[in-house]
């Protein structure tokens, strides 16, 4: 785990070094994984966005075939071939980013530990390469903005207001929203979807709407009743790194009607 840990850790350090400030080192890492990450997100978001324009079309075949699954199921991925589009294609990178937040969650627990005395020199040092490695005077600094990015919203809003409140809001509610509008970009214009769902009568049709409805409210609810106990650094790992996803969607977007 060490190996995977490690290149996170210096390049939080090394951002540190040249910031002064932790909270703009989780920002420039967070930033420069999404650009690493573009190449298997890119196809996934273009995807992504030609299966909401699709969902009339899919809602059509299902009144065609209504129960007949197999030749419902033949028909749409003939339909899926004819668009040029992989229904798995968003596998691959929502493994791959699920995969570095869990990296990053172990990266900022070992510099936390270390920045409040749970962790010795021996510990970071052994992680960070030799131009990076601190000595026993050396004192990580986690403050940003206000606030403390060890601590977690649930702690500072349980000890009464003030301006501390500030990022850590900023940060739950704001992930949420970020949440909800990325989700909404990716749904079906609503006046053709809901005009297609009352033609067709079937049962399924109400449960798809029902569970994409669902997703568009339940994922930002999710963010901001996880996030509760997260520690505000990897609140805010979150948050730039749904800000900048929102921002790749828009472009996506963008370029698509430009085509």
């Amino acid at each position: 785990m060490n190996l995977l840990i490690a290149p996170f850790v210096n390049a939080l350090f090394g951002f540190y070094y040249l910031t002064g400030n932790f909270g703009w080192s989780v920002i420039i890492v967070t930033v420069l994984i999404r650009l690493a990450l573009i190449p298997l997100v890119l196809p996934s978001l273009k995807s992504a966005k030609k299966m909401a324009e699709l969902q009339p079309k899919l809602k059509k075949l299902q009144e065609k075939f209504g129960k007949e699954k197999e030749k419902l199921a033949k028909a749409q991925m003939d339909l899926y071939k004819e668009e040029g589009i992989n229904p798995l294609s968003g596998c691959l990178p929502q493994i791959a980013q699920i995969a570095v937040l869990i990296i990053f969650f172990q990266a900022f627990n070992l510099l936390t530990n270390y920045a409040i005395g749970k962790g010795s020199v021996g510990d970071i040092n052994r992680t960070l390469i030799q131009a990076f490695q601190v000595g026993n005077n050396f004192k990580f600094e986690m403050n940003f903005m206000g606030s403390v990015l060890s601590e977690t919203p649930g702690k500072i809003f349980g000890g009464g207001f003030g301006l501390s409140f500030l990022l850590p809001g900023i940060l739950l509610f704001g992930s949420g929203a970020l949440q909800y509008f990325s989700a909404k970009m990716m749904m079906p214009a609503p006046k053709v979807d809901e005009a297609i769902v009352k033609k067709t009568e079937g049962k399924e049709d109400d449960m798809m709407e029902a569970m994409r409805t669902q997703s568009l409210y339940m994922m930002p609810a999710m963010t901001i009743f996880i996030g509760w106990n997260f520690s505000l650094g990897i609140l805010l790992y979150w948050f730039v790194n749904s800000l900048v996803m929102l921002g790749q969607q828009i472009i996506v977007g963008k370029m698509d009607k430009k085509d």
